[in-house]
C-alpha cells in the first residue's frame, strides 16, 4: 500500500511538469520523417498508429532483448556513449531523473528512471504513468527499467528518442487520449 501511495505522489509530480504545453521542442531543423514512416493507418497527435521507426535505424546489437537486471547505471552509459551531456538528480533514494542536454532541444530534457523487480513491473510502471499524463507523454522500458519522458509533441518526442537513440536501446511507447501505444521498428521485448 505504501509503494503504490508513494507511486502516485511521484506521477502527480511528474504530472505537474508538463500538463499545460510541450514542454520541450527539438530546434535543430531536425525532421522526424528522418527517423520515421507512416503506414496506412491515419496518424494524429493523439494517437501514432501506424507509424513506426525506419528500418536501419538501430544496429542489430542493440537490438537484442536484454534480460538481466538493470540499473540507472545502464541506462546512464548509454546515453554517455551517444556523447550526449547528461546531469543526474537523486532528490531521494528511489527517485531518479537524468537531464539530458546535447540532442537539438531548446532545453535539456528531463528523464525520470524508475528501478523495478522485473521487465512486467516495468511495463506496467511505465503504462499507467502514461496514462496519467495523457497525450504528449511518452517513455521506453528495457527490462525492469521504466524511464518515463518529459513531455512534448509526438513528432518532438520520436525525434528525441530516434537522435539519443533511446527508441534502439528500449521499448518506445507514447499516451494517446485513453490507451498506450508502443512504435514498432527500434527494440522490443516480448
Amino acid at each position: 500500500m505504501k509503494r503504490r501511495a508513494t507511486k502516485g505522489l511521484l506521477l502527480a509530480g511528474v504530472w505537474l511538469l508538463g500538463c499545460a504545453s510541450p514542454a520541450f521542442h527539438i530546434n535543430d531543423r531536425s525532421d522526424v520523417n528522418a527517423y520515421v514512416v507512416r503506414g496506412k493507418a491515419p496518424t494524429s497527435e493523439a494517437s501514432p498508429g501506424g507509424l513506426r521507426f525506419k528500418p536501419g535505424l538501430c544496429d542489430a546489437r542493440e537490438l537484442q532483448p536484454d534480460g538481466r537486471p538493470l540499473t540507472e547505471a545502464n541506462i546512464i552509459e548509454f546515453l554517455n556513449k551517444q556523447q550526449l551531456d547528461v546531469r543526474i538528480e537523486r532528490p531521494r533514494s528511489d527517485l531518479i531523473y537524468l537531464i539530458v542536454g546535447g540532442a537539438g532541444t531548446d532545453v535539456p530534457v528531463r528523464l525520470r528512471v524508475a528501478v523495478l523487480k522485473n521487465a512486467d513491473e516495468a511495463g506496467l510502471e511505465l503504462h499507467e504513468a502514461l496514462l496519467q499524463h495523457g497525450p504528449g507523454a511518452w517513455g521506453v522500458r528495457r527490462s525492469n527499467l521504466a524511464v518515463l519522458g518529459q513531455i512534448g509533441s509526438l513528432a518532438d518526442d520520436l525525434t528525441f528518442a530516434a537522435k539519443t537513440r533511446l527508441s534502439c536501446w528500449g521499448m518506445f511507447m507514447t499516451a494517446g487520449r485513453d490507451d498506450t501505444y508502443s512504435v514498432p521498428g527500434g527494440y522490443r521485448e516480448l
